[in-house]
């Protein structure tokens, strides 16, 4: 027969492993969506410091909507 105490141990056991499982998916999630957050952030700020490409957004201005590598550029549509 099994004893009563074990089995509300193992119960416990279950609750608190499922309580961190819970906590860890719950954190997961938050990092990504904060991550996305500062994603879109970064891409309505221009990058004016000493490791960006160009000291200032007007420095740079798209030729018929293509980058310098002859890439087309997504949002040249967006600048005008």
């Amino acid at each position: 027969m099994t004893d009563p105490s074990s089995f509300g141990a193992a119960l416990w056991t279950l609750l608190i492993v499922a309580t961190l499982v819970v906590a860890l998916g719950v954190a997961a999630v938050s990092d990504m969506a904060m991550r996305r957050r500062e994603d879109r952030a970064a891409r309505k700020t221009p990058a004016t410091g000493p490791g960006s490409r160009s000291a200032s957004p007007a420095a740079r201005a798209p030729q018929a909507g293509a980058t310098a590598g002859g890439v087309p550029d997504r949002d040249a549509a967006e600048r005008r």
